[in-house]
């Protein structure tokens, strides 16, 4: 009996064309258009190191971010001010000796978002747990995880706020 297969140059041929079809109609893996991308936004806060990191993630999808102040409320679509935002570390496991071998980590942001073109303000709070496994002898690795972790929490919280955001869209609005 004869088995018939594809060559490996058919093979590669249809994964080429799979892959082509798939891009001409515009499908993306895990990527979404962010709703503040066309958006002039004012974000109020203090100065601490975790709100500067939001600004900055923030930034990444939102082409015109003002940070700290509201000049001319009139050109701004959202205004969101930052109420508290910070990360807790606690010991969740001990093991022998009564050390820590889990670390749970706590991320909170209250924060409220106003569409000053509509006169629309509305309060919010996001709340995000993780925990990390906690090795003494290798702090420096357990210092870089957590610094990714704290960025993995603003990424959520932004996608979370661009979710929330949409509902204070001006098209809600029927006069």
């Amino acid at each position: 009996m004869k088995e018939i297969g594809l060559t490996f140059n058919l093979k590669y041929l249809l994964l080429v064309l799979l892959f082509l079809s798939f891009q001409s109609c515009g499908y993306n893996l895990r990527e979404s258009p962010s709703f503040f991308l066309e958006k002039n936004i004012a974000v109020v806060s203090n100065s601490s190191s975790l709100n500067q990191l939001f600004i900055e993630e923030l930034r990444k999808t939102a082409n015109n971010v003002v940070a700290y102040e509201v000049n001319e409320s009139n050109e701004l679509d959202l205004i969101i001010k930052i109420n508290n935002h910070q990360i807790q570390r606690f010991s969740s496991a001990q093991g022998a000796g009564a050390r820590t071998v889990e670390v749970r980590i706590d991320y909170s942001l209250n924060f409220s978002i106003e569409n000053p073109v509509l006169s629309k303000k509305e309060n919010y709070e996001i709340r995000d747990v993780k925990y990390i496994a906690f090795d003494d002898s290798q702090i420096l690795a357990m210092e870089a995880e957590e610094s990714d972790i704290n960025k993995d929490f603003i990424r959520f919280a932004i996608k979370r706020m661009e979710i929330l955001s949409a509902s204070l869209k001006e098209w809600d609005y029927l006069p």
